[in-house]
């Protein structure tokens, strides 16, 4: 591929492996399974890991860097941060690929493409870029956002064993992915402007749960704002095909085998209403973190096979 962001990305996520794996060096598929298998914001922040590395000074600079996004110092969204976009750009770019085969330059479209991701620059915050890293299964949302529910409903050693696994898992690179940054203001009474993020985190419809939000988008039943302006349609006039819509975000895993049908995982039982029903809400939340857990660790895997890929 003739791209200097690609380019660039490839080198960074490269020296970023180098640096977090020192023992795996020269061998990048081990180095990117490790990768996609571990991949937690927390060790881009951990100043005791990072000084354990043999990097001097200017390096671990560098190092803690990647906590942070591109645009803001002081950005701390583990699904926006510099490393997050880069893997975003490497695997989703929308630039032909230049393909040796028999000898013979072939350019290949990117299967995994998003539309308009030219350059690194098109990811970032705010409402002038064209995408922006986010979260599919959120830990909040079940548990509260200081774990109220764990402390006040879950007992069970057992139980706070699978709640912190999910808690660790979730902000890994297999639940994360990229939707379109631009925003509208939904309510001419009010000055917010929403994403189709920031919507379907705050909707009383969705309340972040991402199986009731992708039942609605796939089926077109919401989201009508977004459609109508210039700068998605080329997103939607691809992602409305259910099909490219599910292979190029790889959300295989929430769909019945073989079909385009959503498995549904929620039935709304926040904690903070489930006075009279704390049985079902345990029962709920950890079967959804099982099937939230065999989601991440399905799109590390198919993210892994991708970035392998890229480097073979």
């Amino acid at each position: 591929m003739n791209n200097k962001d690609f380019d660039y990305c490839k080198e960074e996520f490269k020296w970023f492996l180098d640096a977090q794996y020192p023992n795996l060096k020269g061998d990048i598929d081990k180095q990117i399974e490790k990768f996609c298998k571990n991949f937690c914001f927390d060790d881009l922040r951990n100043i005791e890991k990072i000084n354990a590395l043999p990097l001097d000074s200017a390096d671990k600079e560098k190092y803690l860097e990647y906590n942070y996004g591109s645009n803001y110092k002081d950005n701390t969204d583990c699904d926006d941060t510099h490393l997050a976009r880069i893997i975003y750009f490497l695997i989703h770019n929308d630039n032909k690929i230049n393909d040796k085969i028999n000898d013979k330059i072939n350019d290949k479209i990117n299967e995994y493409a998003l539309p308009g991701l030219n350059k690194l620059t098109d990811i970032g915050s705010g409402y002038k870029y064209k995408y922006r890293g986010d979260t599919l299964n959120t830990y909040s949302t079940l548990f509260g956002s200081k774990n109220q529910g764990v402390v006040k409903y879950f007992n069970s050693p057992n139980d706070i064993k699978k709640i912190n696994k999910y808690r660790q898992k979730y902000v890994t690179i297999g639940n994360f992915w990229l939707l379109p940054a631009a925003t509208v203001r939904l309510n001419s009474d009010k000055q917010k402007w929403d994403s189709i993020n920031s919507y379907r985190g705050t909707s009383e419809k969705y309340r972040d749960y991402f199986d009731l939000f992708l039942q609605a988008f796939i089926h077109k039943e919401d989201f009508v704002q977004w459609r109508n302006l210039d700068e998605t349609k080329a997103y939607f006039d691809v992602m409305d095909n259910t099909n490219e819509f599910i292979k190029r975000n790889m959300l295989e895993k929430y769909f019945i085998e073989g079909t385009n049908k959503i498995i549904i995982m929620t039935d709304f039982p926040y904690y903070w209403n489930m006075k009279n029903d704390i049985k079902k809400y345990i029962k709920f939340s950890l079967e959804y973190i099982k099937n939230s857990i065999e989601i991440i660790d399905y799109r590390a895997e198919q993210i892994c096979k991708r970035l392998q890929e890229i480097y073979s």
